[in-house]
Parts: C-alpha cells; sequence; structure tokens
C-alpha cells in the first residue's frame, strides 16, 4: 500500500523530514518543540510530546 501524495501520512512525514533536517549544531536554533509550539500551539505540541514519548524505548519520558 502506497500513501497519496496529499495524504495527511505524507504530509507529516515530510514535516518531520523537515524539523530533523533543520536539526543542527547552530545553538540558537529553536528546538523542535519550540518549533512544534510555533507550528501547532502550545496545547497541541505538548500532547503529542507526551504522546510519542510513551513508546519510547525503557519507558523514557523527553521533558514536556
Amino acid at each position: 500500500m502506497t500513501a497519496n501524495p496529499s495524504s495527511p501520512r505524507r504530509r507529516g512525514l515530510a514535516l518531520l523530514a523537515t524539523h530533523c533536517a533543520s536539526a543542527g549544531p547552530d545553538p540558537d536554533a529553536p528546538s523542535a518543540r519550540e518549533r512544534l509550539e510555533k507550528a501547532l500551539g502550545a496545547e497541541l505540541a505538548q500532547k503529542l510530546v507526551v504522546a510519542l514519548s510513551a513508546g519510547a524505548p525503557g519507558g523514557a519520558r523527553f521533558a514536556a
């Protein structure tokens, strides 16, 4: 099964790739959390971080 180019999954993967690509050695660059808050709002970013970190190996939790 392949994703439709305009599917939410495809757009989500593209957004994730953009965020990953922007991570770099620049200490003044906004964090992924900050970029998520700007794009989605603080409440939705919080929920996303919690949901994604809940499945982290070893039960690790990320600062939310």
